[in-house]
């Protein structure tokens, strides 16, 4: 394999496990657009739920490589027939030469240095946790509804004007914006070192994109080599900083895993 390193660029977007014998991986679910960290990946990139993962990878590099008539690259080609002068040879080059990788998402600046401020996204159901007591009671007996309702069926039962108001007294929070996707985990467990899940189409599209039709029908299985990190220069908008990425090495493509009930007679 040739021996040329190209540069490394983010791309934009968009439960606990015992750490002892899970492997660190990455799956691309059949499911457009989401992912899955195993807990040995969260734990190595330091990321807890709610915060962020992104993806990196080094397609820039090599189309400057092949702008430039790297040597290295230029010889490739010619011992395996690819024409660097065609857009048919350059994807050739591109494809043989792809590396993905993850790492934790950072925050983004403005060029001036002031963080990007992004609106935390939240329902009228995460709002009904938060406004006063008289104020769900009274929304409560609007709707005839019983006091222990939960506030998903509560959120259903509201008019839209009892929402904007809602809306209106509770607007959404802000806070800084990060590069990637913001992880989620079905477990109550908090820290590092949980199994998380994350939704990226553009990324989940481009990591499946020669299964075609099958796409959403496998589970696309990588290795994340958490003893090769790499030290790469990522730009947050005001400077350059150094953020550690972890490259993906595909392992399988294979069924999801169906969940089906017990049968009657496994029940008894």
């Amino acid at each position: 394999m040739l021996k040329i390193k190209f540069g490394v660029n983010a791309i934009q977007s968009g439960q606990k496990s015992s750490l002892v014998n899970a492997t660190p991986q990455l799956l691309v679910k059949s499911t457009k657009g989401q992912f899955t960290i195993t807990a040995p990946v969260s734990k190595a990139l330091g990321i807890a739920a709610g915060e962020y993962v992104m993806f990196l990878n080094n397609i820039d590099g090599i189309r400057d490589a092949i702008q430039n008539e790297v040597p290295e690259l230029v010889q490739y080609a010619e011992e395996n027939g690819i024409d660097l002068k065609t857009n048919e040879g350059s994807d050739a080059i591109i494809k043989a030469f792809t590396q993905w990788y993850i790492a934790k998402g950072a925050p983004l600046f403005k060029a001036n240095g002031t963080p990007i401020m992004a609106t935390v996204r939240m329902t009228i159901s995460d709002k009904l946790s938060y406004i006063e007591e008289d104020s769900k009671a009274e929304l409560i007996a609007n709707h005839g509804a019983a006091a222990d309702i939960t506030n998903d069926e509560l959120a259903k039962l509201l008019t839209d004007e009892e929402k904007d108001a809602i809306n209106t007294a509770m607007p959404s929070p802000e806070t800084q914006a990060t590069q990637g996707s913001k992880t989620a985990s079905t477990a109550a467990a908090t820290g590092t070192g949980l199994q998380l899940n994350f939704t990226d189409t553009a990324i989940w599209d481009s990591l499946k994109a020669d299964l075609g039709d099958d796409a959403e029908k496998k589970n696309r299985v990588f290795d994340v080599k958490l003893d090769e990190v790499e030290v790469v220069p990522f730009n947050n908008g005001a400077k350059e900083v150094s953020v550690n990425a972890y490259p993906i090495e595909f392992v399988e493509d294979k069924e999801p895993m169906v969940r089906v009930g017990k049968k009657a007679s496994d029940a008894e």
